[in-house]
C-alpha cells in the first residue's frame, strides 16, 4: 500500500482499518516534497483513534509523520524496514519506552530488521543494544540531538550516523566493529576518541567536525578522509612514519597554529580560517591546499617544495608578498584586501620546457602546458600594481576591481599543438589603472587565444557542438584599428569579403570587439552579449543567418559591479564558417540584461568587426 499523504484533505483511520489486509506487507505513506509542514498531518488526523492494528506479515513499514504514540500489539518478527519520520511516537510495541521518542525497545524479536530509521527523534536518550540484530545493515540516527550513549550495533555495520547528538565519547568498544566504513559524529558532544579506533581496518571516513576535541586522534592506516574542522585542535604533527592512507583532511576553522604534515598519501588539506601565520611545512605530494582567511603574510612556492600543488586558495588571508615558480598550479585565488595587500606585487614565474621538432624549429611542451594555470583568481586587490609573465594560455584570468594595476604582461610561447582548453575568460574589469603597454598586452593576447581556438574549430568542424569560447573585458572607449578594421558608432555593421584567390575551400574567421557604458549592468551574472549576423553569395540570391550569444560567466559570490566604459573582446565557435563563397557580411549587435529594473536593458557604443584570418582547408 502506497500513499501521498500530502495529497489528501482528511484521510479517516479506525483501528481495525488493517486487520482484515492478512497478506499487507507494505505500508509506505509519505509526504511529496520538502514544504508540507507537520501541522497538516495533524489536521486530517485529528480526533480520531489513538493507535492502529498492524498485520504480523508486514515487512516495510515507512509512515511520515505518523501520527500515533505507539505501534501496541504489533508483532516485528517479519519486520524488514522500520522508518517513522518525525512522527508522534513515544512507545513501540509491547508498551516499551520520532520527537517525542525517548527509548526503544529490545527489539529482540525484530530478527529480520535490515533498516531502523530513527532520524528526527530529538527525545531519543537511549539505544538497547542492537548486535543481535545480524540483518541490519542502516541505522537512522541523525537529528537525535538528546542521544547520549554510543549505540551497541552489529559488528559489520557499515556506516554510522551520529551528528548533532550528546555522545560525549567514542568508546574503547569501537574496535569491534570490524565492517564499519564511515562514521560521523559531527556537532555532537565528542571530547574523547578511543584509541582503538586506530584498529579499525575498513574505516576509510571520520567525521569529527564541530566536535569539541583538543587532540589530533589517532587514525587507522585505511582512513582516507578526516574531518576535523571546527575543532580546539591546536597542533597538527603527522610524519612520514604515520601508518595512513589518509587523503583528505580538512581542518577549516579549528585552532590549529602549528602545522606540520610528512605524509606522502595526503592530497587534500584544508586549513582555512585557522590562526595560523606560517606557511605549513607540506610534502611536495600535496594537490589542493586551502589557507584562506589565515594570518599567512608570505608565500614562497618553488618547484623543490610542492612540486605537484595545483590549487590554492589565499582569498581574505594577510599575504603580502607572493612568489611562485611552479608548473603544476592550475587555480589560484589571491583575492585579499586591500589594506592588507601592501607589497602590491604578484610574480609568476613559468619555466616552459621546450623540445625539439626539427634542427630549426621549437614548440612548446603540450605535457607542460596542459599543467599551467587554470584558473588565477585575484579580484578587488586594489593594491595590486604588477601581474608578470602570465601564461599566457590561462583558461580563467579574473583581476576584476584591481584599481591600481598598472602592468601586465604574458610570456611569449608558440601555438600549441595539443587539446589543452577551449574557452577563455580575461576579467580587468574596473582596472582603471592599466597603462597602454598592458592594454596592448591583453589584447595581443585575446586575438593570439583566438587564432588558437579558430584553429582548433576548423580541426574539428566535422563535430559541430564543441564550444570554443573567448570573453575579455577592460577599461577604456577605443578600439584598436590595428587589430579590428572594420568600425561603426552604431550597433550593426556591414563588411566585404575578399573573394577566395586559391583553388581549395577555406574558413572564415571573425571576432567581435566592442565599447560599452556597463555602469547599470548591477546584475552581471545575467549580463549576455548576442550578435546576429548574416552572410550572403556573390549572387545576392543566397544568405545563411546566425547568432552567437556570450555570458559573462562570473562568481556570482562576489561583488561585481562595472563603472563607466569598458572593451570587450568576443568570440565563439559559431564565428567561425565555411566559405561557401561569401561576399558579404552583415551584423547587429546588443547588450541584454533581463534582471534589469525588470526590462531588458540595451546600450550600444563603439564596436568593430575583424575578419580576423582565411583559413585554407587543407583536407579539401
Amino acid at each position: 500500500m502506497k500513499l501521498d499523504i500530502s495529497q489528501i484533505d482528511n484521510l479517516q483511520l479506525h483501528h481495525s482499518t488493517f486487520e482484515g489486509m492478512i497478506n499487507l506487507k507494505v505500508i509506505f505513506f509519505y509526504t511529496h516534497g520538502f514544504f508540507w509542514e507537520k501541522c497538516q498531518a495533524e489536521k486530517f488526523l485529528a480526533d480520531q483513534v489513538d493507535s492502529v492494528s498492524l498485520p504480523e506479515e508486514l515487512r516495510y513499514l515507512h509512515w511520515d509523520y505518523y501520527p500515533f504514540k505507539s505501534l501496541s500489539g504489533f508483532n516485528p518478527k517479519n519486520l524488514v524496514v522500520l522508518k517513522l519520520i518525525c512522527g508522534d511516537l513515544e512507545h513501540l510495541w509491547n508498551d516499551d519506552d520520532h520527537q517525542n521518542l525517548r527509548k526503544i525497545p529490545s527489539l529482540l524479536g525484530a530478527i529480520n530488521l535490515e533498516i531502523l530509521e530513527c532520524s528526527g527523534c530529538e527525545s531519543l536518550v537511549e539505544l538497547p543494544w542492537l548486535n543481535h540484530l545480524t540483518s541490519l545493515n542502516k541505522l537512522g540516527l541523525t537529528g537525535c540531538c538528546n542521544l547520549k550513549t554510543f549505540p551497541v550495533i552489529p559488528k559489520h555495520f557499515p556506516i554510522i550516523e551520529l551528528s548533532d547528538s550528546k555522545i560525549e565519547e567514542v568508546p574503547d568498544s569501537i574496535e569491534h566493529l570490524v565492517g564499519l566504513i564511515k562514521l560521523c559524529l559531527k556537532n555532537s558532544k565528542v571530547n574523547i576518541v578511543s584509541s582503538n579506533i586506530s584498529k579499525l581496518e575498513s574505516l576509510h571516513d571520520l567525521d569529527l567536525s564541530h566536535c569539541s576535541i583538543a587532540e589530533f586522534p589517532k587514525i587507522p592506516r585505511s582512513l582516507t578522509e578526516l574531518n576535523l574542522s571546527e575543532t580546539q585542535i591546536e597542533d597538527v604533527c603527522l610524519s612520514s612514519d604515520t601508518p595512513s592512507n589518509l587523503q583528505k583532511l580538512d581542518m577549516s576553522g579549528s585552532r590549529v597554529k602549528n602545522v606540520s604534515i610528512k605524509m606522502d598519501s595526503l592530497r587534500d588539506l584544508n586549513l582555512s580560517h585557522c590562526p595560523i601565520v606560517k606557511f605549513p611545512e607540506i610534502l611536495r605530494t600535496l594537490t589542493k591546499l586551502n589557507l584562506s582567511g589565515t594570518q599567512i603574510e608570505e608565500v614562497s612556492l618553488s618547484l623543490d617544495s610542492v612540486g605537484n600543488l595545483q590549487t590554492l586558495d589565499m582569498r581574505g588571508s594577510r599575504v603580502k608578498n607572493v612568489s611562485i615558480k611552479m608548473e603544476a598550479l592550475r587555480d589560484l585565488n589571491l583575492n585579499v584586501k586591500d589594506e592588507l595587500l601592501k607589497y602590491s606585487k604578484v610574480t609568476m614565474q613559468y619555466h616552459p620546457i621546450r623540445f625539439k621538432r626539427d634542427s630549426n624549429s621549437r614548440v612548446s611542451s603540450p605535457i607542460l602546458m596542459s599543467k599551467s594555470i587554470y584558473k588565477l583568481q585575484m579580484d578587488h586587490c586594489e593594491s595590486l600594481k604588477l601581474l608578470s609573465e602570465l601564461p599566457p594560455y590561462t583558461p580563467y584570468l579574473d583581476a576584476h576591481g584591481c584599481t591600481s594595476l598598472e602592468k601586465v604582461s604574458f610570456t611569449d610561447l608558440d601555438p600549441l599543438d595539443d587539446d589543452v582548453v577551449d574557452w577563455f575568460y580575461m576579467l580587468f574589469c574596473n582596472c582603471f589603472s592599466l597603462n597602454q603597454d598592458s592594454i596592448d598586452n591583453i589584447e595581443a593576447n585575446a586575438m593570439f587565444k583566438i587564432g588558437y581556438l579558430a584553429e582548433k574549430q576548423r580541426l574539428t568542424w566535422e563535430y559541430p557542438y564543441l564550444p570554443y569560447r573567448l570573453f575579455c573585458c577592460f577599461p577604456g572607449n577605443k578600439i584598436s584599428t590595428n587589430k579590428f578594421e572594420h568600425q561603426n558608432t552604431s550597433s550593426s555593421l556591414v563588411l566585404k569579403i575578399a573573394p577566395n584567390g586559391s583553388s581549395g575551400s577555406r574558413f572564415l574567421v571573425f571576432s567581435i570587439c566592442l565599447v560599452a557604458d556597463l555602469t547599470r549592468c548591477h546584475h552581471h551574472e545575467y549580463l549576455k552579449f548576442i550578435c546576429k549576423y548574416q552572410l550572403t553569395t556573390a549572387s545576392g540570391g543566397d544568405y545563411e543567418k546566425f547568432t552567437s550569444q556570450w555570458s559573462s560567466c562570473i562568481d556570482l559570490e562576489a561583488e561585481r559591479k562595472y563603472m563607466g566604459d569598458h572593451v570587450l573582446i568576443l568570440f565563439s565557435e559559431d564565428m567561425v564558417k565555411k566559405d561557401e563563397d561569401y561576399e558579404g557580411a552583415s551584423f547587429e549587435f546588443y547588450i541584454e540584461n533581463p534582471n534589469f529594473n525588470g526590462m531588458r536593458m540595451t546600450e550600444q557604443g563603439q564596436w568593430g568587426m575583424e575578419n580576423l584570418r582565411s583559413f585554407d582547408d587543407a583536407t579539401a
